[in-house]
């Protein structure tokens, strides 16, 4: 065992120890107030990815993941930046869209709507007295069906993932779009693609430490990727390895997170890294990642999930952003590690 997982152990009440170790935080009452159909309930391994520090503050990251390998590679790319990962976050902003179809007058209908932008709002914000809509913005879509009108609704959902509270924001001001266009609404749902709500990471490895021809390889290996959209897709998982682990381990909506990765990495057009690599004028790699986190760390199977409250204390995250902000660190941190390994020793040194 190693210290740093020793030491995290150690934080464990007896209780606890338990739900890691017997459990897993969930017994079938719960899972059938979760889930409808339950038959049973599966176990993922957690391990500890270590060597993270982010924005100055040492981490120890709790990691659910089935593969084998994805902790080791965080862990080795963690290692390479000694002075860790700088995070940011955007805001908590996630979006909404009400569909609009048959039309009359669409220049009409926009102005409209922008019209009662004030009192949709207000009306937007009798479901929660503490996540507000912020904003109202019309767009139109020529689609295989036609034109058609797209109201889309931006609220501050906070540490929430925020799901329901907008669908049930965009399914309250569906029949007064209607009635303000003279259209007829059909889908009233959430976006997963959260551009208003992203995550941004840096880092930063010494030439001294991995060497100038490591350094250009790695910069080749990415670029491939950049060229390549069947490499993209490759480096993209080897991201997403280790967000997903983090995001399962605290009971997040993984699939709305994926959904969102994969869609912000192809809204060029083209399907492309959520990572890039360069070198500085001091010889020294950079990487950077920015991603969609449409995360929460209260509300939804948080609540209810014993394991993953005791998951996020022990990371000592109380936002959604400073749950962002280590996820996004690991994502990056495991694409490096990947790219080290692949251009030095090669990646089924790591399979064995």
């Amino acid at each position: 065992m190693s210290e740093q997982r020793d030491e995290l152990m150690k934080l464990l009440s007896d209780e606890e120890l338990d739900l890691f170790i017997l459990t897993g935080g969930i017994d079938m009452d719960i899972a059938d107030q979760m889930r409808e159909n339950v038959i049973g309930i599966t176990k993922i391994p957690i391990g500890v990815a270590e060597n993270f520090i982010i924005n100055g503050n040492p981490e120890l990251v709790p990691i659910a993941t089935e593969e084998k390998s994805v902790i080791m590679q965080a862990s080795i790319g963690a290692g390479l930046v000694p002075e860790g990962f700088k995070a940011t976050t955007s805001g908590n902003i996630m979006i909404g869209q009400i569909q609009v179809l048959e039309v009359p007058d669409m220049d009409a209908a926009e102005e409209a709507i922008l019209a009662e932008k004030a009192a949709l709002l207000v009306d937007a914000n009798t479901l929660s007295r503490s996540r507000k809509a912020v904003d109202l913005q019309v767009k139109r879509l020529d689609t295989a069906v036609g034109e058609m009108l797209i109201v889309e609704v931006f609220a501050d959902v906070r540490d929430s993932m925020g799901a329901n509270l907008i669908d049930s924001m965009c399914e309250l001001l569906a029949p007064t779009i209607a009635r303000i266009t003279g259209g007829r609404t059909l889908l009233p749902i959430l976006s997963n693609l959260a551009t208003k709500r992203t995550v941004t990471l840096t880092t930063r490895v010494p030439v001294e430490l991995i060497g100038p021809a490591v350094v250009n390889d790695i910069i080749a290996a990415d670029a491939f990727a950049w060229a390549d959209p069947y490499r993209a897709s490759t480096s993209n998982k080897g991201v997403m390895n280790g967000i997903i682990g983090v995001l399962l381990a605290t009971s997040n909506d993984t699939r709305a997170v994926e959904a969102g990765a994969h869609s912000f990495a192809s809204i060029t057009g083209t399907y492309r890294p959520l990572t890039k690599w360069r070198k500085d004028g001091n010889g020294d790699l950079v990487g950077t990642l920015e991603i969609p986190m449409g995360i929460g760390t209260v509300g939804g199977v948080i609540q209810s999930h014993k394991l993953a409250q005791v998951v996020l204390r022990l990371m000592n995250v109380e936002t959604a952003s400073d749950l962002a902000m280590i996820a996004g660190s690991v994502g990056l941190a495991s694409n490096l590690g990947a790219l080290y390994i692949m251009v030095t020793e090669g990646i089924k040194s790591i399979q064995a």
